[in-house]
Order: structure tokens, then sequence, then C-alpha cells
């Protein structure tokens, strides 16, 4: 096998380093040339297409296409990447656990990361499969899978504590990582600035509530534990098969049970369509856990982590306003993310269970 391709940005990758990507993968073919697009929205990164044409000779697996992650161009989003560990997880993802679970993900061609954390990740296309928008939602039915999908996830590492015992994987002190109170606080201020006239003042309230007593919601969760996603919601699926498939696993860790679900189904459709729907999908997913091997697990116990992590939207949008690349999408999006959020957790008196 070939010795790793180097660490490029989307402007270095050249045939010849295509070429080396497919070698060190015993793909013998020799790319002539290739033409790149731009996927995705990039808020933390780049994400690009390479349309590849080859030389005579090819094998019949050489790809057509394939997919490619580099840092953000946007000097904040990269340094957040790479100083919270965005980076380094979502590498180390695809090289240690994407095989070991029956989630579909997209293979891997190249996963490479430096001491730095700079990082490169070429990756299956899975094209006509489109990538979901997060403004949009998703049909029922497609949250039914998104959820079978992440029940074979967390099943699949659920109390894992020989994997909570690697040095690479990150394993917040806390129910929820990276986001520390300090920096809610101060990234609150600057959406009640930015934001807060624009927004529902029912939601203003909760989240200032929510803010107060950051710290203690944040106090570490007792067992079960399991690896999660952490951003699973649409924008980071890829739609249009038999199965969706699960991108973006640069905020993955092993935390309290509960969190992925909370998060999707908060913003997976609008208020009315949740509420009618979130405890049907909730007993199918704690159905597919069952199935999948996890005991000792009630249904109760779900909706307890289900009420105590449909906060943890909030965190990540209100901080997302200070830490990562500002677009006018990305406002749209942090706006409808703490909506949603707060909604869910009001409509399932999920304050009352806040600790103070």
């Amino acid at each position: 096998m070939s010795p790793s391709p180097a660490i490029v940005t989307p402007g270095e990758v050249t045939a010849d380093w295509l070429t080396e990507a497919l070698r060190a993968k015993d793909i013998h073919a020799t790319v002539s040339d290739v033409a790149m697009e731009t996927v995705g929205t990039g808020q933390l990164g780049e994400t690009r297409r390479f349309h590849l044409h080859y030389a005579p000779g090819a094998p019949a697996d050489a790809p057509a296409s394939l997919v490619g992650k580099f840092p953000s161009d946007d000097a904040n989003a990269a340094n957040t990447g790479r100083e919270m560990g965005f980076y380094r997880s979502e590498v180390m993802f695809y090289r240690e656990l994407a095989h070991r679970s029956a989630i579909y993900t997209p293979a891997v061609y190249v996963a490479e990361l430096d001491a730095e954390n700079n990082f490169v990740l070429l990756l299956e296309d899975l094209a006509p499969a489109r990538q979901g928008d997060h403004m949009q939602g998703c049909t029922v039915d497609q949250a039914r899978l998104a959820l079978k999908e992440a029940a074979l996830l967390h099943a699949a590492f659920w109390n894992d504590t020989a994997l909570e015992q690697q040095p690479w994987l990150y394993v917040p002190p806390g129910a929820q990582g990276f986001y520390t109170t300090e920096l809610l606080e101060q990234s609150w201020a600057h959406f009640e600035r930015t934001y807060g006239s624009r927004m529902d003042p029912a939601v203003m309230q909760l989240c200032a509530e929510f803010v107060r007593h950051h710290a203690a919601w944040n106090a570490p969760r007792q067992a079960p534990k399991c690896f999660s996603h952490n951003d699973f919601r649409v924008d980071n699926m890829l739609l249009g098969g038999d199965r969706i498939a699960v991108v973006d696993w640069q905020t993955s860790a092993y935390l309290g049970t509960g969190m992925d679900v909370a998060y999707f189904l908060g913003s997976a459709f609008d208020r009315q369509t949740r509420c009618a729907v979130e405890r049907e999908l909730l007993a199918e997913y704690h159905a597919d856990l069952l199935r999948q091997g996890v005991q000792d697990y009630d249904f109760d116990h779900l909706l307890a982590d289900y009420r105590h992590y449909s906060f943890a939207v909030l965190v990540v949008a209100i901080a997302a306003t200070v830490i990562v690349k500002q677009t006018e999408r990305g406002d749209r999006l942090f706006m409808k993310m703490v909506t949603d959020g707060a909604y869910q957790a009001l409509d399932n008196d999920a304050l009352d269970c806040l600790p103070r």
C-alpha cells in the first residue's frame, strides 16, 4: 500500500494528489484531470466535490467523483475547529469508529490529521443523495429513517467503557461538551443584542432562564452513556435513498444518552407536527435500541433524557453566533435553532426539570 497523501487545501488538490490517494487505497488508476465544485454551507469547514477523469486503463472501482473536507477558509472558524478539537473528532470517527457501527456513512479514502489539527478528508460521493436543508426540515418518514440510524450508532457504543479510555476520544466533563458556561453567557449577551428584537419574547425568556442555570444543567450525567453525533440535524444528512447517510462528525463525543434524538426532533418539523409525532417517533427509536441489544433503559428514562437535552441546541446555536463564520443563512439558521429548541423545551415542560 502506498504512503498516505499529504494534507492539502482545496486549491492544492491536483490530479497527482488524487492519484496518490487512490493508490493508497489500492485503486491503481491515474487521474488525468479533475474539476472541483463547492458543496455544503461551510460553517466550520470547506467541502468540495471533485470530478475525476482517468487515463486509459482505470479499473471499474475507480470513483467518478469524491467529496473532500478541509479546514474553513475563515480564520476564526478554522481556529475554532482546531482549538476545540472539532476537526480531530471527525477524522478520528472515520478512522476508528465508522466501521464499528452499522450506521450509514460514506466510505473513507483519506483521513489525515497533523499535530496542529489541520486535516483532510476524502470521502465517497453519495450523489444523487442530496444534503438536507435545516431550514426546510424533513418528512416524518425521513425522520423515522434518521432515528433508525441514530439507534444503530448509539446501541453500538452503549456504555462502552473501553471506548471511553481511548486517548483521542472527547469525553465531556459535563452533560454537553465544548461549550462552557462562560462562553454561553458571553454569547448570550451578543445574541440578545443582535437577534433579540427579531425573536419571540417567550423564546428569549426561556433562553435567559436556561442561561442562568446552565452550570447546573451541564453537570455530569450518570450512566447510561453512548457515542453521539451531537449535531444530528437535517443539514448533516444525505437524503434520497432507502437509508439516510449521516455526515459531519466534528462535534461527536461520548456523553449522556438522549442528546441526538432531542437535538434532531426539535428542529426536524414545524412546531405543530413535532408535537403530534414526537412521542411516537421516540417510542420507535426506543424499540430499535432494545432490538439492538440495549438493556435496562426504559421509555421513561428516555423521556427524561429527551427533556434534559432539549436545551442542548440552545447552547450550540447561541455559541455559534460568535465562534463560526457569519453568513446570512447562518443568522437565519441560528435563530431557527434557538426558536425550535425553546418551543420544544416549553412543550415538554423541560423547565420543570431544569436543575437550579
